[in-house]
This record gives C-alpha cells, sequence and structure tokens, in this order.
C-alpha cells in the first residue's frame, strides 16, 4: 500500500517586500526544486497550490521524512537570509488521511492553520497531523481534547510543548576568488556550500577530494546560497555555481536541475555564470547542446572543467563555451607540474577558438609561478584564495601577497 501525505508550508508573507503573489510562486518554486532533488524515485510528490504538495511513496507503509527536515531550514535562509528572528521561522507541517481529509488541510487559510497547530481538532476529521523538526522527525502537536481514552485518565491535559531539539548545523557558505593574473585582480568567485556536519569541506578549487558525494544537493545547496550572495553584493563580477556535467546531462536528473535553476531571477544572469565540472576530455557535440540548452537562459558565461590536459579544444566550435579550467591532480608536485605543462602547451589552440584556458586546485608557488609565466589568465585554487564569506570580486590584490586566507587564518595569523 503506498504511503500519502499532504506537507504544508508554513511561513509569512508579510516580512518580505514582495507581494503576496511574488511571494508564494517563490515558495511554490523552491519546495519544487528541492523535493525534486531530495524526494527522490520512486517517490513522489504533485503541488497542490503554492504552499501545500501531496507525497507519496509506493513501497512504505508511512514516509519517511529524514529529507524533509531540511526544508525548512533552507526555505527560512532562501527567503529571510540567516536570522535570529523566530517570528520569521518556517514551519513544515504533514497530515496524513484520507483523500478527502488531506484536501481540505490543504485549501486551510492561514487563520485555520494556526488554530489547527494548537488544537488539531481544528484540523479535517480523519487525519493525523505533525511538525516536521530540522532534524526530519515528527513533532506531535498538541492533542485535541480527550484524544488519548486509552490512557484510562479523565483529567485533560494539556501536552507540554516539546523540547526544542538541536538544529541541524546551519550549511557552511562562502566563495574563492578567481585571479586576473595580468591585471593581478580577483575577477570573479566561486560558491560553495557545505553540510556543517561534514567531515571535508565541499569546493570546485581545492581538488578532487573536496567535491561533494552527492552533486545534485550540492549544487542545489550551492543555488540557494547565490541567492544570497547577490543580494548582499552589488558588485558585477560573476559569480560561478557548480553544475554536474555527468548529473546535468542524465535524463531522469534534467527535470530537477531546470526546476533548482529555475529560482534564480533572470534579471541577474549577467552576474551568474556556471561552472561545469567533471567534463570529459572530449563532450560530444550533442552533450554540449544538451547543455547550452539548460544553462543559457540562466547563465551568461559557461566554463568547462575537466582533469584531463589533454582536453580536445581542437574538437570544440569557436566560442562553444567561454573557458575551459584544467583541475590540476592530487599528485606529487613534480606530477602536477607535469599535467600543467602538457595544458599549457595547447594555449595556442584554445586562442584559436576564442576560448579562455584556466587552471585549479593551484597549491604550491611553483604551479603558480609556471602559469603566471605561460600567462594563463585565470588561477584559482589554495594558494590563491581560501574560503570567504564576501565576494572577492573587483579586488586589486598583489601576487607577492597570495594566498588571501579565510577569515579564521588571518586572526590566526595576526594573534600570532
Amino acid at each position: 500500500m503506498s504511503a500519502l501525505a499532504c506537507l504544508r508550508v508554513v511561513v509569512r508573507s508579510e516580512q518580505t517586500h514582495l507581494s503576496e503573489t511574488m511571494f508564494s510562486a517563490l515558495v511554490a518554486k523552491f519546495t519544487n526544486a528541492f523535493l525534486e532533488v531530495r524526494w527522490s524515485w520512486p517517490r513522489k510528490f504533485s503541488a497542490l497550490n503554492p504552499y501545500a504538495f501531496l507525497l507519496s511513496d509506493p513501497k512504505a507503509s508511512e514516509l519517511d521524512t529524514a529529507e524533509l527536515g531540511r526544508l525548512s531550514a533552507e526555505l527560512h535562509a532562501h527567503l529571510f537570509g540567516v536570522t535570529e528572528d523566530e517570528s520569521a521561522k518556517v514551519t513544515v507541517l504533514l497530515f496524513e488521511g484520507d483523500d478527502a481529509a488531506m484536501a481540505k488541510f490543504a485549501e486551510l487559510d492561514d487563520t485555520e492553520i494556526a488554530r489547527a497547530m494548537v488544537d488539531p481538532a481544528a484540523a479535517p476529521a480523519g487525519g493525523r497531523l505533525s511538525r516536521i523538526a530540522i532534524d526530519g522527525t515528527r513533532l506531535p502537536v498538541p492533542s485535541p481534547v480527550g484524544a488519548n481514552p486509552d490512557e484510562g485518565d479523565d483529567e485533560i491535559r494539556i501536552p507540554k510543548r516539546p523540547a526544542p531539539i538541536r538544529d541541524r548545523e546551519p550549511n557552511v557558505e562562502g566563495l574563492q576568488g578567481i585571479y586576473y593574473a595580468a591585471r593581478q585582480i580577483f575577477v570573479g568567485d566561486v560558491i560553495s556550500s557545505t553540510p556543517g556536519d561534514s567531515r571535508t569541506r565541499y569546493s570546485l578549487v581545492d581538488g578532487e577530494e573536496h567535491l561533494p558525494p552527492d552533486a545534485a544537493a550540492f549544487d542545489a545547496d550551492c543555488v540557494i546560497a547565490a541567492m544570497a550572495f547577490l543580494a548582499e553584493s552589488q558588485s558585477d563580477t560573476p559569480l560561478y555555481l557548480p553544475v554536474s556535467f555527468s548529473t546535468l546531462l542524465r535524463p531522469s536528473r534534467r527535470a530537477a536541475y531546470a526546476e533548482i535553476l529555475a529560482i534564480l531571477p533572470h534579471s541577474e544572469r549577467r552576474r551568474l555564470s556556471a561552472a561545469v565540472y567533471d567534463v570529459p576530455r572530449a563532450p560530444s557535440f550533442q552533450a554540449l547542446k544538451q547543455l547550452h540548452e539548460a544553462l543559457d537562459e540562466h547563465f551568461s558565461a559557461i566554463d568547462l572543467r575537466t582533469r584531463d590536459p589533454a582536453f580536445e579544444i581542437e574538437q570544440l566550435n569557436p566560442e562553444a563555451v567561454t573557458s575551459v579550467t584544467l583541475v590540476l591532480p592530487q599528485a606529487e608536485p613534480e606530477r602536477r607540474l607535469i599535467v600543467l605543462r602538457r595544458f599549457i602547451s595547447k594555449i595556442d589552440a584554445y586562442k584559436r577558438r576564442r576560448v579562455w584556458p584556466a587552471v585549479t586546485n593551484v597549491r604550491h608557488p611553483r604551479e603558480l609561478d609556471l602559469a603566471l609565466e605561460a600567462r594563463l589568465p585565470f588561477v584559482t585554487g589554495p594558494a590563491i584564495c581560501r574560503l570567504q564569506p564576501r565576494p572577492m570580486g573587483g579586488r586589486s590584490w598583489p601576487v607577492d601577497q597570495l594566498p588571501v586566507l579565510s577569515p579564521a587564518e588571518t586572526l590566526h595569523r595576526a594573534s600570532a
């Protein structure tokens, strides 16, 4: 028997400058994108209205709510930013019952929902209402009068508010600057977002051991982070968002990416670039066509990131993409230099195709010196810029003062 439930997002639109129409559309778009990534097949979902979604799992008798816990925290950060204002908090409710009861629950207005959260008797009959905590567990809402006759206690007991559950560690979001060596200036930033409980920090510029195990979830988290950085920064320099080549081109995941990327405001397209990672040596014409179809609407530039120094740039049409970035391998320093020299040997081919060459995961002074000597225009990596809370794009920075340290490293050095 298939498990069914109605998911309801409770959030206050008056705390934003958006109209109710725009706000509800944003909530619907974000929740759709979230469920596309987290509520994986064979589970299904469908939107009943901007704030209510029907969830199903054909292989379970009861829905597993583990993934749903992140929705409230991520939607809260997306709509309101990081704030201690509890009145702005997003609440996620789950109503399980028959079809008619779930349909009525989906249509309750804000006042009726607020009443049901205090007294479930105000919810449609024939269902069970619970709140989804940030750790994914179900929290019962206060029981209606006489709800526990089996306990043999005639006294009406109003349950106390559940003890607070420690919130999931927030994602660590940040940026790492892209350095344009010819002018000694940062010209853009690569976004990253790492779950707070992860032992490894995720990053596109620090080598393959920092790549995420779940590419789709990482890319979605970076889209959410980008919304905050777009709102906070007035710089015109681009923000590069991670996009997994292999995941995006998988037919079963393409629709999910469309929902995720639809969150990005079209008015900010000029400030957004796609950093497409795990690109093979020779991507096919059809693959690049599908890539452009998926990304051109949202991004003004496309960077292909490859670990192969023999990337077949000659097979690309002129200006097929904006840039190609070599990811230096996790290897001994001499091996890394050999790989970098092989990539540099093809610079003329990149010029003929009018595609910028770049290198990332630069870790050692010799690698940076070699890149500068070869006049590789763009460099990134731990030897260039560590994780920053604000964009580096637009800042001049002398090459002899690289790397730009993280705030914690800077503080430690100042106190040493």
